[in-house]
């Protein structure tokens, strides 16, 4: 897939590396080597088929969707990193969203006291209407998704027309291995990785 892509233009990739230098929260960010992909891909799939609590399989759609970019950052989190509102695990009965983490506190106290909603964490809302409950969850006919996340930091203004960013949640064994690949190992308490991506328009198709 990704061998077959032109390179990204590399002064587009070292304008973007500098900007999302000055994003808060990102205490450290490097290029992803393409070469690296397989890797991930295969630590994810062997994540995948692990049941999440016992509960049912995980699909990382987010590290799905980055895969397919051929411009690929990894970066260092604090707990200074601005999530914004989007919730970074998905509840799924085929394709339709059952369940959902909230990161909004006003819509979070507005779920409080629904009789329709169960609260499987104290910001996991499983919406009981949707499915029959708790049985599609203990037969997991339901199946857990950690979506891309769209990111939106001012600080980044060289991308061109029709091109955004998405980032993406990589398991414990993936943030393991990108800790161990490009930041020496640096596991403090707080810190975590995720990837970024461009997802490029259609009018992005330079020569150059």
């Amino acid at each position: 897939m990704s061998s077959t892509m032109k390179p990204a233009a590399p002064e587009l990739a070292s304008q973007l590396l500098a900007e999302l230098q000055q994003v808060r929260g990102l205490v450290a960010v490097k290029p992803f080597e393409l070469a690296d992909l397989p890797e991930i891909l295969r630590i994810e799939k062997e994540a995948e088929e692990k049941s999440l609590m016992g509960l049912g399989r995980v699909t990382n759609t987010g590290i799905q969707a980055v895969a397919c970019c051929r411009l690929i950052y990894t970066a260092l989190t604090s707990m200074d990193f601005d999530w914004t509102f989007h919730g970074a695990l998905l509840l799924k009965k085929g394709d339709e969203i059952v369940g959902e983490e909230v990161r909004d506190p006003v819509r979070l106290e507005q779920l409080q006291g629904r009789k329709d909603v169960w609260f499987m964490h104290r910001n996991f809302v499983v919406y009981k209407q949707k499915l029959r409950f708790p049985q599609d969850i203990m037969q997991k006919i339901c199946h857990f998704e950690i979506p891309p996340i769209p990111c939106n930091w001012p600080v980044v203004t060289c991308l061109p027309a029709g091109c955004r960013l998405i980032l993406a949640n990589p398991s414990t064994p993936g943030d393991v291995f990108l800790k161990n690949k490009y930041f020496q190992g640096w596991d403090e308490r707080g810190l975590g990785t995720i990837l970024i991506g461009v997802i490029e328009g259609q009018d992005n198709t330079s020569s150059e």
